[in-house]
């Protein structure tokens, strides 16, 4: 009585051909979908027609996010394809981070977190996707203290650059980060009292306008990360230093496009912004092993000074087309600050196996795209032998204005003879007279 309603089954020949049709379909999806050779070069003339080809087995668009796509089409950032390799972080700092499994503890009614010494205090192993914190525990590793103990950007440059224009004048800068906790240079993993997290000052040494100008500020440790930093500004005009706001890490590096927020893409600790949501997980194009040398003072006022930025080919701002961009599989995590910042939005993407962000999305207040940054990163090795990766060069671009504040830096972690009193007001005072 059913029989009526049943399907005819195809013969042994048809599905012989069906069979063969399905081989074929799969052997044309896998002639379409070829594999892309290192060095070839990602343009808006080319993008589209090489979407669904794979690098590393992974197809080129599901690794440019929507917004570097909108780069690549309507400013023409270039992304030359290298293979990824694997970085190495100090043995110290991943000793730290696996005692960090079992012992570290984040608190949900203030969002910080317990029983932190060193090391990344929420490790891969226990971010979980579905847990609403992860995205505080994300921003709680990349603030923690990963360079050692020292932060040194030396030769530090901002490059104020038009994207019609080219470049328009060159600020260099010195700045030293002092880490008060999680330390790991052989020596205690706090200094001080235990309230502090980190010290940091920041001058310029020209032109001769603005050289000795420079604050320093103090950021109190995830304890108290609710409690502004206190910051304070040296006056060259009246030579003496004057105290700023408590909310001066909104505000723009001088006269650059760049927050001090910005400074490290992402430089507040995660209870400062009203929120910080993980988004997902993903494959990425980053710029992981930028060149060693990133300010080359040999080449001083020339484009060839700052070799890792594109400055001689419009829109100038962007990395130079020679820069290897590799597969990173990265974190995408969506911050919300406080609603008195310039930003309603901030979306960052961050390296999955140590803290390292790569590339940056920051919303106006009306939620419109407004700025865009690609930070250079490379493994670097300090003084004392302490493995870290570096941001050396920044672009940071304001694509409403099409201008950009590229820094670059020959960074380095844990110069050698830095104390406690070599980051300090007192300092700031000293180099910003001209003393050293």
């Amino acid at each position: 009585m059913f029989a009526s309603n049943q399907k005819k089954q195809p013969s042994g020949r048809a599905r012989s051909a069906m069979t063969a049709l399905a081989i074929m379909g799969l052997a044309l999806g896998a002639a379409q979908a070829a594999e892309l050779e290192p060095g070839f070069v990602i343009t808006k003339d080319n993008l589209d027609k090489v979407r669904n080809e794979t690098f590393e087995g992974k197809t080129v668009g599901s690794m440019i996010p929507e917004k570097m796509e909108w780069m690549i089409k309507n400013m023409g950032l270039t992304i030359k394809i290298a293979h990824s390799k694997k970085i190495a972080m100090d043995p110290k700092y991943v000793e730290a981070s696996k005692k960090n499994i079992s012992t570290v503890k984040f608190n949900p009614s203030d969002r910080t977190m317990s029983n932190w010494v060193a090391g990344q205090p929420f490790p891969p192993e226990v971010i979980k996707m579905d847990d609403p914190t992860a995205g505080d525990k994300i921003i709680w590793n990349l603030r923690a203290d990963t360079y050692g103990s020292t932060m040194d950007l030396r030769d530090i440059s901002f490059v104020f650059i038009s994207g019609d224009k080219g470049v328009e004048r060159v600020q260099r800068w010195q700045s030293r980060r002092y880490y008060m906790e999680g330390r790991l240079d052989g020596g205690p993993t706090t200094v001080g009292d235990g309230t502090i997290a980190q010290k940091t000052y920041l001058f310029a040494t020209s032109p001769q306008d603005i050289r000795g100008l420079g604050t320093f500020s103090i950021r109190y440790n995830q304890a108290d990360s609710k409690k502004p930093d206190d910051t304070w500004a040296y006056l060259k005009s009246v030579r003496r230093t004057r105290r700023l706001s408590g909310g001066a890490w909104m505000d723009p590096i001088g006269g650059t496009d760049q927050l001090y927020d910005d400074w490290d893409i992402w430089d507040a600790f995660p209870t400062k912004y009203r929120a910080n949501k993980l988004i997902g997980k993903r494959w990425v194009f980053a710029i992981a092993h930028s060149p060693e040398v990133s300010v080359d003072k040999a080449k001083k006022d020339t484009p060839e000074e700052f070799p890792s930025v594109g400055l001689t080919e419009a829109p100038y701002f962007f990395p130079a087309k020679n820069i290897a961009w590799e597969p990173r599989e990265v974190y995408v995590i969506e911050g919300t600050p406080p609603a008195e910042h310039p930003y309603s939005k901030k979306v960052v993407y961050m390296e999955v196996d140590f803290p390292r962000p790569y590339l940056g999305e920051m919303y106006d207040q009306k939620g419109e795209f407004w700025k865009y940054m690609i930070f250079q990163n490379r493994p670097d090795v300090g003084e004392d032998g302490y493995k870290a990766v570096m941001p050396v060069v920044g672009h940071v671009i304001d694509v409403k204005r099409k201008h950009s504040t590229t820094w670059s830096s020959n960074m380095k972690s844990d110069p050698k003879g830095v104390k406690e009193n070599d980051v300090s007001l007192e300092k700031l005072e000293e180099v910003a007279t001209g003393g050293k």
